[in-house]
């Protein structure tokens, strides 16, 4: 159920010594720092999580995102391969984890925490206000599963922070529910918007390197939401790189969109890709406009679901190959003045 929580913003007006929380309306995660609500806990339940989260200090959180229609079928990211989407409250999935520095294609898990999810509701006629959706414990594998109030719907792309009670740190989930017919943008990520494929396996054994971006890979992104085009970044990476993931497309200034990140097993990359285009096409209806990779997978998942050749765009060695139409240069900035700019706008 829905609890709107009010708190006192200065703490020795309250009688207590808890520090003043802040205005924000928004957190940055994985480390927020000082926060704007009032978590019910604090501190580690085991001595072991504790000692973890000191000495593996490389966040591994996973958070799910959802796709769907208003009151109608929607799916997150984790839904089994076998799996239709369904009608119902959003759920929420995520794990919370830590790893080295070094070790960025493992995690270990926090189990037996606390974990909440907020949402900064501004829709009201006051100021706004922060909302708890639900509360619920880690499992075995740092997991949790929690489901927020049916009625409560945050808008598209607004962000619900599940904060790890222990230590206030977060990670972020996002639903995006459009009508039927909804046109959107697909978008690779590995030798699409970063320069190689070999950039992740770098960012694996290096927790502070930052993966190289295609020349106006984030301009091409940002001027397409411009226009009111949803961008869907559809990527065969495993959930484990989840946090490296979210934190590279913020701080590298790519447009908001769901992230959907491909199941252990799920199969090679062209059949996980079809899958999920096919979901976002025949089961919600939705317009894949167009379309961007860098692999000849990429190019068969696009094909399997009908997307014009002259809207699926590759860049790299296999731009050009099928009919599709190759990004020369490695570099975006001509196609977004030719082609991107061009298209009718989307609102």
């Amino acid at each position: 159920m829905k609890t709107t929580v009010a708190f006192c913003l200065v703490a020795v007006a309250c009688g207590t010594s808890e520090p003043a929380l802040t205005d924000a309306t928004s957190l940055t995660c994985p480390t927020p720092g000082a926060l704007p609500f009032r978590l019910m806990s604090s501190g580690f339940h085991s001595a072991d999580n504790k000692t973890l989260a000191m000495v593996d200090t490389r966040f591994k959180d996973e958070a799910s995102d959802t796709l769907g229609v208003p009151s109608g079928v929607q799916a997150n990211d984790y839904l089994a391969d076998t799996a239709s989407p369904a009608a119902g409250a959003i759920g929420y999935h995520g794990v919370k984890a830590r790893t080295t520095s070094g070790e960025g294609g493992t995690s270990s898990p926090l189990p037996g925490e606390n974990v909440s999810l907020w949402f900064y509701d501004g829709s009201g006629s006051d100021d706004g206000a922060w909302e708890q959706l639900a509360r619920g414990q880690t499992g075995d594998d740092g997991s949790y599963d929690l489901t927020a109030d049916p009625d409560v719907t945050p808008p598209n792309g607004a962000p619900v922070y599940s904060m790890l009670e222990a230590d206030g740190t977060c990670s972020e989930h996002q639903a995006y529910l459009l009508p039927t017919g909804s046109k959107f943008v697909v978008v690779d990520i590995d030798g699409t918007l970063t320069t190689s494929d070999g950039e992740l396996i770098k960012q694996v054994t290096d927790g502070s390197y930052v993966p190289m971006m295609m020349t106006a890979a984030n301009a091409m992104t940002q001027a397409w939401a411009t226009k009111g085009y949803p961008v869907v970044y559809l990527t065969a990476r495993p959930h484990v790189f989840d946090e490296d993931t979210r934190v590279w497309l913020a701080t590298q200034g790519f447009a908001d969109g769901p992230l959907i990140l491909e199941n252990e097993g799920a199969g090679s990359a062209d059949v996980y890709k079809t899958r999920w285009l096919q979901r976002m096409a025949t089961d919600f209806g939705w317009v894949p406009f167009a379309a961007y990779g860098n692999a000849i997978t990429d190019i068969e998942a696009y094909a399997n679901v009908s997307i014009a050749l002259d809207h699926t765009f590759i860049i790299g060695p296999e731009g050009g190959s099928g009919g599709t139409v190759a990004i020369p240069n490695m570099d975006y900035t001509q196609h977004i003045t030719d082609f991107v700019d061009m298209q009718p706008d989307n609102h």
